[in-house]
């Protein structure tokens, strides 16, 4: 009688090589694209509800007519080609101190409002310098001179050259990003009138910055998944008896 053949036990199957290096690779970079997304949204946590950080405020206490300042160019960062208004936006807001009083507050072109401004007394910031990237801005002004004499022959809201404007006998806001040229910031009374005391502050905030915690965690999971798919799936071997 003839002793029956030994049939070989198929092998467990095993995961490739190459499965393996996939799966470290979406590892590493599945876990470094979710760090990422958690560290922004944490930054995130010490802006306000609508994303901007704030500078420090600066007290205006001027006998003239208006508190002016000249602003150079926003220059966007690498990430300008998701267009500027995705990238920076700037706050501009002005407390009132002055009970009774309007504050008017206005942002124009140096080369279209220049006339207006030496047309009447003002205070300006000898030096000083702003700075607004995400999360943080700041304002410093050294010193201050006084230029020009008289009142305004007209009041500021009736210009037309402004390019944003906002008017409160409490905190005015407004919104506007320099660009192209530089701009000068004016801060008066609404009924043009001299006497200005008030509080001034910036704020920033990057739009883009707001959405990519939700980009970068679902992305960071997702490359987690698929490692997880590469490390699980085994290499199959047929093995024919």
């Amino acid at each position: 009688m003839e002793p029956e053949p030994t049939v070989e036990t198929p092998k467990k199957p095993k995961t490739s090589k190459k499965r393996l290096i996939l799966a470290a690779v979406f590892f590493v970079v599945g876990f470094l694209v979710l760090s990422a997304g958690i560290s922004i949204f944490m930054y995130n946590q010490d802006t306000d509800s609508e994303g901007y950080a704030y500078s420090n405020i600066y007290h205006v206490n001027t006998t003239t007519y208006a508190f002016t300042a000249y602003m150079n160019e926003f220059k966007t960062s690498s990430w300008g080609w998701l267009g500027p208004e995705n990238v920076a936006q700037i706050k501009y807001l002005v407390t009132n101190l002055n009970l009774g009083k309007e504050l008017f507050i206005g942002y124009a072109t140096t080369q279209q409002s220049e006339q207006y401004r030496k047309s009447f007394q003002c205070e300006i910031p000898t030096y000083w310098h702003w700075i607004a990237e995400p999360y943080y801005a700041e304002i410093y002004i050294n010193t201050t001179i006084i230029e020009g004499e008289g009142a305004p022959a007209s009041l500021p809201q009736t210009q037309t050259f402004w390019l944003a404007t906002a008017q409160s006998s409490n905190t005015a806001v407004m919104t506007y990003l320099p660009q192209h040229e530089q701009h000068i910031w004016f801060i008066m009374n609404s009924d043009g009138s001299q006497n200005i005391t008030a509080d001034i502050q910036i704020g920033f905030k990057s739009p883009i910055l707001t959405i990519l915690p939700l980009i970068f965690l679902s992305l960071g999971i997702i490359l987690i998944l698929v490692g997880v798919f590469f490390l699980k799936k085994k290499k199959n071997k047929t093995i024919t008896p």
